[in-house]
């Protein structure tokens, strides 16, 4: 399993534009081949961060998901909201 923790921190007043803009991009990635899930979170200790929790079957999920048009759709979209670079950790992990 891929996990990605995504820390996205938006430009003071536009975290609500940010998350009307996530929407589509929400539904139309949980239903991929190979999502287990895709989350926003927002942060409790600063308003103008947001978080992504993303679980994925395997690399090549993820890679998919890369490729599609709603995921290329909002990268273009989010850089007028972005207040610096998204922080992207992704981890590799199995349950037991």
């Amino acid at each position: 399993m891929i996990i990605l923790n995504v820390t996205i921190t938006v430009k003071p007043g536009k975290k609500d534009q940010l998350i009307s803009k996530m929407e589509n991009l929400i539904k139309s990635t949980r239903l991929e081949s190979g999502c287990i899930s895709y989350d926003l979170y927002s942060s409790t200790s600063d308003e103008n961060v947001l978080m992504m929790f993303e679980q994925w079957e395997n690399k090549e999920a993820l890679d998919s998901h890369t490729q599609t048009d709603h995921f290329k759709a909002f990268g273009k979209a989010i850089k007028e909201y972005l207040a610096k670079e998204m922080e992207i950790n992704a981890y590799s992990a199995e349950k037991i």
